[in-house]
């Protein structure tokens, strides 16, 4: 029985609004992971989060965890959410401790995942998309296995996407062989097994190395309709 990932775009409180509302509904307890964050200022990311959930006017316990290493049962929370940041700082961090391979058996469990920009590209095929645009970032911890969670069959997945940047994500395709889901910072994907939907303000965009196909919001459908131009994974 899976559960849901929330592939979110990674925009302000205010741009997330509205599929945050939707991912806070009936959670009571939540683990916040921000060890994406570059400075390792997470007493920081804790009031933001805070003050996010406090927008929304629920009352939601927040714990936060730093060590991956420590002992915690993701089955005692009703959701765990993945800040932004570095995403290879994170996904290093992730694959150090062997915390992938709970986070996914937590899913698969029927557990929900938020993951707010570096917290949704770790969901994809892999994460080298991370490295283009406007919001690039640098391998400054040296990760040599780039590669994500896969929750997509081979699909990358990008954040804070305009469609300004569609040329540089149709030459990206072309030189990885992999397609990309482009989300922008208002949107997100809501992953539920093969099940998918759009929620937020904007479409997605699937991009092939020729074309891009929009999702709108409120779109539901099922993971194989992206692979109707399925390319090599490599």
């Amino acid at each position: 029985m899976s559960g849901r990932v929330f592939l979110s775009g990674g925009g302000s409180a205010k741009q997330t609004f509205d599929l945050d509302e939707v991912f806070l509904q009936d959670l009571k307890k939540i683990l916040y992971i921000p060890l994406a964050w570059p400075n390792d200022d997470f007493d920081s990311c804790l009031r933001w989060f805070n003050s996010t959930m406090e927008l929304h006017r629920k009352k939601v316990k927040v714990d936060m965890l730093t060590d991956l290493s420590r002992k915690v049962e993701l089955k005692d929370y009703d959701a765990v959410y993945i800040g932004g940041g570095n995403t290879f700082k994170l996904l290093k961090k992730i694959k150090d401790s062997k915390f992938d391979v709970k986070l996914i058996e937590y899913y698969k469990n029927g557990g929900t995942v938020y993951g707010g920009s570096a917290g949704a590209i770790i969901w994809g095929r892999n994460i080298d998309i991370a490295r283009i645009c406007a919001d690039a970032d640098v391998n400054l911890v040296g990760l040599k296995n780039t590669s994500g969670f896969d929750i997509l069959d081979g699909i990358d997945v990008q954040c804070h996407y305009s469609n300004s940047q569609s040329d540089e994500h149709k030459e990206y395709v072309k030189m990885s062989g992999r397609r990309v889901i482009a989300i922008p910072e208002d949107s997100a994907l809501v992953v539920e097994g093969n099940k998918l939907r759009v929620i937020g303000i904007e479409p997605i965009s699937l991009i092939t190395e020729n074309a891009v196909k929009l999702f709108n919001v409120r779109q539901e459908f099922i993971l194989s309709q992206l692979n109707n131009t399925k390319k090599k994974v490599t």
